[in-house]
């Protein structure tokens, strides 16, 4: 890994934050119409909000944040992008479960605890492997 300048990398993980703020924000709005509106189970309620917000922040982190062309590599990099995105997303839908059922807090404020776990790990997998 060549060395990026210290104010390079926090530009890219404040942007990277931003991003996943929106989406959270886009991934909160799809799990609580489809639970609220359609009794959608809220773990797989969660499943469907994240494939909506994990394209939204695919082409966000890739044009904004990390600053590549969409263009190129798109497919290959985008499956790298989900890839990590995936692994973040089963350790935040078990966070979401044990929060909610076990703690007995809301699956909106679980599912917002369990988010602020995944931003590290997606950021890093993302950093180092999707777009270096």
């Amino acid at each position: 890994m060549k060395n990026i300048p210290l104010s390079r990398s926090l530009a890219e993980f404040i942007k990277f934050g931003i991003v996943g703020a929106i989406n959270t924000a886009i991934h909160i709005a799809v799990l609580y119409i489809l639970v609220e509106y359609f009794s959608v189970y809220y773990i797989l309620a969660s499943f469907l909000a994240f494939l909506v917000a994990v394209t939204h922040s695919f082409i966000l982190n890739t044009l904004w944040t990390f600053k590549k062309n969409i263009r190129q590599e798109t497919a290959f990099r985008y499956s790298k992008f989900f890839a990590i995105s995936a692994i973040a997303a089963i350790i935040n839908l078990s966070l979401l479960y044990l929060i909610t059922e076990f703690l007995g807090i809301w699956y909106i404020a679980s599912q917002l605890i369990a988010t602020a776990f995944s931003l590290l790990i997606n950021y890093i997998g993302n950093k180092l492997w999707t777009y270096k």
